[in-house]
C-alpha cells in the first residue's frame, strides 16, 4: 500500500530451500498476506496514487542525507490509494475518536470500511475540503484497515 500510494509496484519474492522447498515463515507470511488482499485487494491492484501527501513524511532539517540535503522524516500513520469516485484511506495506526482529513476533493458520499462485507456506513462530518470520519473503538485489522470514502469526484 506504501509503494502503491506513491505510483509504484512491487514484487512479493520468496526463495526456497536447497531441497525446493518454501520455508514455513515465508509460507505463513505469503497466506497473510493473501487473506489481506481477497478481503482488501481492491484498494492495491490497478489502484492510483495518493491525491494528498502530507501523510508520506515531512522534510526534517535537524538530519542530513548522504549529499548534505535535509533529511526526511516518515510518517507511519497511514496511507491513501484511489480509484476514480473512492480513496482508500490505509490505516496503520489507530486514530482516537475521529479520521481527520483535509483538501479532500469533492463530497464524501459515504464512508466504510472494505473489509466490512455489508459496508455498514461511519459517521461522516465534511465542512468545505476539511473531512472527519469517526471510528469505532476497534480496528478491523491488525495491520491496515482500509476504509473507503466514495466521493462526488
Amino acid at each position: 500500500m506504501d509503494i502503491v500510494s506513491k505510483g509504484g509496484n512491487y514484487l512479493l519474492n520468496v526463495g526456497p530451500t536447497a531441497e525446493g522447498v518454501i520455508p514455513q515463515a515465508s509460507q505463513d507470511n505469503l497466506r497473510g498476506v493473501g487473506r489481506w488482499l481477497k478481503a482488501n485487494g481492491e484498494s492495491i491492484y490497478g489502484a492510483g496514487i495518493t491525491p494528498f501527501g502530507p501523510e508520506l513524511g515531512e522534510t526534517d532539517n535537524t538530519t542530513r542525507d548522504k549529499k548534505g540535503n535535509p533529511g526526511f522524516k516518515i510518517a507511519r500513520d497511514w496511507r491513501c490509494t484511489t480509484r476514480p469516485g473512492k480513496l482508500y484511506i490505509h490505516l496503520f495506526a489507530w486514530p482516537t475518536g475521529a479520521f481527520e482529513l483535509s483538501n479532500v476533493q469533492g463530497q464524501v458520499k459515504k464512508a466504510y470500511f472494505l473489509a466490512d462485507a455489508k459496508h455498514a456506513a461511519l459517521k461522516v462530518r465534511q465542512a468545505g475540503d476539511k473531512l472527519s470520519v469517526t471510528l469505532p473503538g476497534a480496528r478491523p485489522d491488525p495491520i491496515d484497515s482500509v476504509m473507503v470514502l466514495e466521493t462526488s469526484k
